[in-house]
């Protein structure tokens, strides 16, 4: 008996050390989750808005680009459950994190070793059509070769007209290598988003509402990033084929100096496991019952809906801008305000939140939502398209963290979430975004 008392005297004494530590405005252990959350999301500013732009470049479709990214979202909706399980049994959740970061960074920079070599561009112009190939070099950049071939006849264009010749089979090879190379990874890599965060909630506990104090570091350094590498691509562009193309190789290169900070900095993290005894009495029936009453149940199909436009908007806002005639330094700047704006809505969120509730964030920011994809569908300016890009920051932001405290608070209240934190459930009303997007990428 005195052994028992002795042992709920220690895990009680624990308990309240990590609450106090949590509580504690810089504690190491806050400080390597906001490092992490800054180099990590550094990375993903450095590559993920310009990676849909080289997929674009190398001559894939819209199409393939969809699929590309929606995969990663269906892996981690199948993954991170099943990693978050062997992670909560095993108690190696630092392992797999590592594990999955070295994954998905490797198939990440294996999509710079497949470039086509069958490309041609065609250049019409009065009395003469100049058939030139185009090369794809080592380094990234794209040049036209010597092998230049003439055919004269009568034309009528003035001035010169260029068109860029694919070799569709060729396109549709590199399509299924990226295609395979991403699930592979993410095979181990699907827990890359899920888990940090998940892990910053159990730190938390009772204190969940303060999780955006933690997650707007990562915008910070998204924000940095994906200004920077934009700041950087822009000098260096060329005209190839009567188009401007870029060095996309740059953004890898970012994101591989990023990430690699980002794993060091896990070697640090302090992670909190349940505690057996009140692990083993835990149900998931409780929980399951809680979710599917009207209120909760409405939130989680809300968020869902938040999570498919987040989803388009992420993948495909730079595709739109580009199309609209930007140049590198307008997605740089679209890029880094947006995320800034997100930052800010990370910061505040806490006020907000605990001011109006988690309910009316939610439905503001799915209100907002629907104004900005309608100007969206309107404007034909790229600064316009820049306004409207940045805009979406704050609505991601504020939607996120009020959607991460909703399913937080509910699986805290039954003590579930200690258990399952690889199971996604501080996310759970955003669980079932990842297979809407992917379904919706598909059509």
């Amino acid at each position: 008996m005195d052994h028992e008392d002795a042992h709920q005297k220690m895990r009680s004494h624990s308990q309240t050390a990590t609450s106090q530590e949590s509580s504690t405005t810089c504690s190491p252990s806050k400080l390597t989750f906001k490092a992490y959350f800054f180099l990590f999301f550094a990375a993903i500013g450095s590559l993920g808005q310009y990676l849909a732009l080289y997929y674009k470049q190398l001559g894939l479709t819209a199409g393939h680009t969809g699929i590309l990214s929606g995969v990663r979202f269906f892996t981690e909706f199948i993954g991170s459950p099943l990693w978050g399980m062997v992670g909560d049994k095993f108690r190696i959740r630092k392992i797999i994190l590592f594990a999955s970061l070295v994954s998905y960074t490797t198939g990440t920079l294996l999509l710079m070793a497949v470039q086509p070599q069958n490309q041609q561009c065609i250049k019409t112009e009065a009395n003469k059509t100049e058939i030139t190939s185009l090369i794809f070099t080592a380094g990234g950049t794209l040049k036209l070769g010597d092998d230049k071939q003439n055919e004269r006849f009568e034309n009528r264009v003035s001035p010169a007209e260029f068109t860029r010749k694919v070799d569709e089979s060729e396109i549709t090879k590199i399509f299924i290598i990226f295609l395979v190379i991403i699930c592979t990874s993410q095979i181990i890599g699907s827990v890359v988003f899920t888990m940090p965060d998940a892990l910053v909630v159990g730190f938390l506990k009772e204190n969940v509402h303060a999780f955006g104090s933690f997650r707007m570091w990562g915008e910070v350094g998204v924000a940095g990033g994906s200004f920077l590498v934009g700041v950087v691509i822009n000098f260096y562009q060329s005209e190839v084929c009567g188009e401007i193309v870029k060095n996309y190789f740059i953004s890898f290169y970012f994101f591989a100096g990023f990430i690699a900070l980002a794993i060091f900095t896990v070697l640090f993290m302090k992670v909190s496991y349940a505690d057996l005894e009140r692990s083993s009495k835990v149900t998931l029936l409780p929980l399951v019952k809680e979710l599917l009453k009207f209120r909760n149940a409405v939130i989680i199909i809300v968020a869902t809906y938040l999570g498919v436009l987040n989803g388009l908007h992420e993948t495909f806002g730079f595709w739109y801008m580009d199309d609209l005639g930007a140049k590198p330094y307008m997605l740089g700047i679209a890029s880094g305000l947006r995320y800034t704006m997100a930052m800010l809505a990370y910061f505040t969120s806490e006020v907000v939140i605990t001011k109006f509730g988690h309910m009316w964030a939610i439905a503001a920011s799915l209100a907002l939502y629907v104004a900005v994809f309608l100007g969206v569908a309107f404007v034909v300016n790229p600064w316009l398209g820049v306004v409207l890009y940045s805009a979406q920051g704050l609505l991601y932001g504020t939607s996120w963290v009020a959607c991460v405290v909703f399913g937080g608070t509910i699986s805290l209240r039954h003590g579930f979430y200690a258990v399952t934190q690889g199971k996604r459930l501080p996310r759970k009303s955003i669980l079932p975004t990842d297979s809407c997007i992917f379904l919706l990428m598909l059509v």
